[in-house]
C-alpha cells in the first residue's frame, strides 16, 4: 500500500521522460511528445496539492501514515508550484506568429501555409494578436542596412544559413525573398521563416516573419529567433 503514494511521482518522472524521448527520436509528433510533459505538469499541479492536503490533515489528526503522505508529496508539489509560478509571471504573449512589419506582413507561400497547422487570424484576432506582439516584444523591428539590396540580399542570405537550426529552402534575389525553416533540437518542432529585403532610404531594409506550425503560444520562441537573427545581421 505504501507504494500507491508514490504512483504520482512515478507518473511525473515517465511522462517527464518519455516526452521528451519519443519526440526526439521521432517515434511520436512533436506536439505529442510535449503534451506528455504537460500531462506531467498537470499531474504535478492536481497530485501535489490533494496529496499536500492529505499530509496536513494527517499532521493535524497524528495519523500514523503522515510521513508517507509528505514524501509522496515532494515531488509532485514541487512541479505543481514551479508551474504554477512560472505560469502567473511569464509575460510570455500565448501567440506563435511574429513579424517585424505589422502593417505591411509578410505572406507565406500557398505550400508553406498549408503545411502548418496553425491558420492566419483575420479580423478583429489579427488585430489582438498585433497588439499582443507589440506589448510584449517591443523592441522587434525592421533592420536598417547601409547597404545596397543585392549586398544586403547576400549577406541575410549568408545569416540565414548560418542559424543554428535553420535550412533555407529558397532565396529569390529578384524578389528579395529568402524562406526558411528553424527545428528544435528536442521536440523537433518546426517553424517557419520568410525574409524580405527592400531598398530603403539609400540602404536596405529587412523585415522578418516567423510563425510556429503546431501550437497556440510559442513560448517566446519566435521572438527570440528574430531578436537573434537581428543581432548577426548587425555584426560587422
Amino acid at each position: 500500500m505504501e507504494r500507491l503514494w508514490y504512483v504520482p511521482t512515478y507518473a511525473i518522472l515517465t511522462f517527464l521522460a518519455l516526452g521528451p524521448l519519443l519526440a526526439f527520436l521521432h517515434v511520436v509528433p512533436p506536439l505529442a511528445g510535449f503534451s506528455l510533459v504537460l500531462l506531467a505538469v498537470l499531474v504535478g499541479v492536481v497530485f501535489g496539492i490533494g496529496l499536500a492536503g492529505a499530509a496536513a490533515f494527517a499532521s493535524v489528526t497524528q495519523k500514523s501514515w503522515r510521513p508517507r503522505a509528505v514524501r509522496g508529496a515532494l515531488l509532485p508539489l514541487s512541479v505543481g508550484l514551479l508551474a504554477i509560478g512560472m505560469a502567473t509571471t511569464s509575460k510570455v504573449p500565448p501567440i506563435h506568429d511574429i513579424s517585424t512589419d505589422l502593417d505591411d506582413r509578410i505572406e507565406f507561400t500557398p505550400d508553406v501555409a498549408a503545411a502548418s497547422a496553425n491558420k492566419d487570424a483575420q479580423g478583429q484576432d489579427r488585430t489582438m494578436v498585433d497588439e499582443m506582439q507589440k506589448s510584449g516584444y517591443p523592441d522587434l523591428a525592421p533592420i536598417q542596412l547601409a547597404l545596397p539590396p543585392d549586398q544586403a540580399f547576400a549577406k541575410a542570405r549568408a545569416v540565414a544559413e548560418a542559424m543554428p537550426g535553420w535550412q533555407v529552402t529558397n532565396a529569390d534575389l529578384e524578389s528579395g525573398r529568402i524562406e526558411a525553416t528553424a527545428t528544435s533540437r528536442l521536440f523537433h518542432f518546426v517553424d517557419d521563416i520568410v525574409i524580405r529585403v527592400r531598398p530603403d532610404a539609400g540602404g536596405s531594409r529587412i523585415d522578418l516573419r516567423s510563425r510556429s506550425r503546431v501550437g497556440q503560444s510559442d513560448l517566446g520562441a519566435n521572438a527570440a529567433r528574430i531578436r537573434a537573427y537581428t543581432a548577426e545581421m548587425k555584426k560587422g
